[in-house]
Order: structure tokens, then sequence, then C-alpha cells
């Protein structure tokens, strides 16, 4: 009995000394589930030999509250640990978009990346067709909380990003190192990811200074 409890107590507790999600514990979630199967069986051995269920002797009820509480903690324990996993998914594409990490995608199971496949078509269909014939789709993951200003100076940190074709900033070339002045609509997704780093917000009188430095060059 006890080693029923300690199994589907180590699966939330690896879920809560994760950075983010520890890698899907796959055997020992069917460990879990053939304790459920296995308690389900002992009940129905139970009550094979009585008739009447409402005149069962008093150990023999007993015994079905006991193994129907192991399977009642059991199922919401899988149901947590399953829950917060998808919680989680959901929140990383808000947070980086399209550009998940390589590291993060190898802890998910198959089917949790087909989860979060279906998630961003079902965003991505509903923010170009948030009403009827609308023009510009709505990007909903562009800001996760309101900017202090539009211009912001960012650091890149990660090679190999390329260039990229904005809406307000033009094309825009990565190269690891360098700082670029930018809108940060055009590289939220990319802050997010930890691609480039957000070095400091650049309010319009800021900007209007460097535009004048660099024309006295």
């Amino acid at each position: 009995m006890v080693l029923h409890m300690k199994k589907a107590a180590a699966l939330l507790r690896d879920l809560k000394r994760a950075e983010w999600l520890p890698r899907f514990n796959d055997m020992l979630i069917k460990e879990v589930v053939e304790e459920i199967l296995h308690d389900t069986r002992e009940m129905k051995s139970l009550v094979s030999e009585h008739q009447d269920l409402d005149d069962i002797p008093q150990e023999v009820a007993a015994g079905l509250c006991l193994y129907n509480d192991l399977v009642d903690r059991n199922r919401r324990c899988l149901l947590a640990y399953l829950q917060h996993r998808l919680e989680k998914i959901e929140e990383l594409r808000w947070e980086v978009g399209l550009m998940v990490p390589e590291e993060k995608l190898k802890r998910l199971h198959d089917s949790e990346q087909q989860y979060l496949h279906l998630y961003n078509t079902i965003l991505d269909k509903y923010m170009k067709r948030y009403v009827p014939k609308c023009k510009e789709p709505l990007d909903l993951t562009a800001d996760a909380e309101p900017p202090e200003d539009i211009n912001v100076q960012i650091r890149v940190v990660q090679e190999g990003l390329g260039e990229i074709v904005t809406a307000d900033s033009g094309i825009v070339r990565f190269q690891r190192g360098h700082q670029l002045f930018v809108k940060r609509s055009d590289v939220e997704y990319l802050i997010r990811a930890g691609k480039v780093e957000h070095v400091k917000t650049l309010r319009t009188d800021d900007t209007a200074g460097l535009s004048m430095r660099h024309q006295r060059r």
C-alpha cells in the first residue's frame, strides 16, 4: 500500500524540482496506471462473493473504501501531473512564439509535441481570422506586458540567427555580440526565447539623439 502512494508522489516531486519541466516519465506513469488497474481488480474481487451489495460485511466495506481512496488518489496525481505539463507547454508558446528551444522540446513526450503543434495551429488560425474579413493578422503574443516604449536596444547572444524582414525595422541582420536598435514588436519573440538580450528601452528623445549623432558622422 505504501508503494502505491510513493510512485504517484514521485511524479509531482519531479515537477516541483524541475526548473521548467522534467522529461516525461513514461515508465513511472505506466506503473501508476497499473496500480490503479490492480486496485480496481481488488475491489471487484471483494464484491464478487456478495450478491447483495447493501448487506456486505464491515471488513469488506472498509476494504472497498481503502482501495477506492487509493485509486482516486493515484488518478488525481496523474491528472495533476499531465495538466501541469500542458499548462507549461501553452505558456511556452506565449513566451517564445514559434521558436521553441530544442532543449525544451526534448523534454516533451511525442503526444505533448503534437499538442503543441495543434495549439500553434489553432492560435495561428484565430490570430488570422479574429474578425470576419480582417486584413492583417493580430499577433496576440507580441507583448506579454504593455511596453514602456516601442524602441529597444538589443544585444545578439546566439549564433546563426541570420536576418529577418520586419514590418517596422526593415531588414535586420543578427550577428552575435552586435547591438541593434529596433522596434520591440519586431523582436519580442527573440527576446523571450533568449536569442537576443534586451539591453535597454529607448524613449523618443533617446532615438532622436541617436539619429542626430549618426547624421553628424
